[in-house]
């Protein structure tokens, strides 16, 4: 009947009348080659309403609302029946943004898609957030790569940019910053690790008493950065005072003058008593 260019009110009509028992991977096929899966929306729907989990029916379904632009982010993010890979790929052409939320919504099995879409499209604050919500080590391995091309470096640095402005400062959850931090002390990047520490540490967010993360400030910037390390010293009060300044004038370092501004802060009254409550609640 499409061959022929039958009236399409038949063509449904016969379809509904068919209902299940009508091949959906076939029907969808011969359709789509033929430019006519709208044509099948009120027979995809019907199969959808009486309990279809098929991933055909929603795969089709979803072309055709992504076609149509009939909520069709709202779709991806909710159904749960459509294959990831299979929109993904179709939004590409349409929308890079729409083929984005398709293969995040694989939990990782679309990563690689997933990264080559953001780049070639610029997504570095979708790639960044996502990255940062994932905290898998092996995906911040992947896109902090330091090796490639001209175009691969100056991805893997937008993509930094974004997770140092706006990815992870925004977070309030604990194991994200973490996961992160790991990250680019595992890709060895000092630098931007310092920048990244003072976001977080020096700029007010729920972060910014953390002792583990002030600590690993002035260290960072103790074998990276000594310019910076001074400030620090006098910016923060939650780090852990003697074990760094130890550190601080080694041999290896000898920051004499910082180790003992480290030793005369924690000297004080209040940073001694501090101290010895710490102990008492040992």
């Amino acid at each position: 009947l499409l061959e022929l260019d039958a009236n399409e009110d038949l063509i449904k009509k016969i379809l509904m009348s068919v209902g299940t028992a009508c091949p959906v991977d076939e029907m969808v096929e011969i359709a789509e080659t033929r430019n006519r899966l709208r044509l099948l929306q009120p027979w995809l729907e019907n199969r959808v309403a009486t309990g279809s989990t098929e991933p055909a029916t929603h795969n089709a379904l979803g072309k055709i609302y992504i076609t149509l632009n009939k909520d069709s982010k709202q779709f991806l993010l909710n159904n749960m029946f459509y294959e990831p890979a299979v929109l993904g790929k179709f939004c590409e052409s349409l929308d890079p943004s729409l083929a984005f939320v398709a293969y995040k919504k694989a939990n990782g099995d679309c990563d690689e898609d997933l990264i080559r879409v953001t780049n070639q499209h610029q997504l570095y604050r979708e790639l960044a957030r996502y990255c940062v919500e994932r905290q898998d080590a092996e995906l911040w391995e992947r896109v902090l790569q330091k090796s490639g091309d001209d175009t691969e470096k100056a991805e893997t640095r937008a993509l930094i940019d974004q997770v140092v402005e706006w990815a992870l400062p925004e977070s309030t959850n604990a194991d994200e910053v973490s996961a992160t931090v790991k990250a680019f002390l595992a890709a060895d990047l000092p630098g931007e690790l310092i920048t990244l520490l003072e976001r977080i540490v020096l700029q007010g967010s729920e972060f910014s008493e953390n002792r583990n993360l002030q600590n690993l400030l002035i260290l960072t910037a103790i074998r990276a950065d000594a310019s910076k390390v001074m400030d620090y010293i006098d910016r923060l009060d939650q780090f852990d005072g003697p074990e760094i300044a130890k550190i601080a004038i080694s041999e290896q370092h000898e920051l004499f003058e910082e180790g003992f501004a480290i030793y005369n802060k924690f000297s004080k009254v209040e940073f001694t008593s501090d101290r010895d409550v710490r102990v008492e609640m040992q």
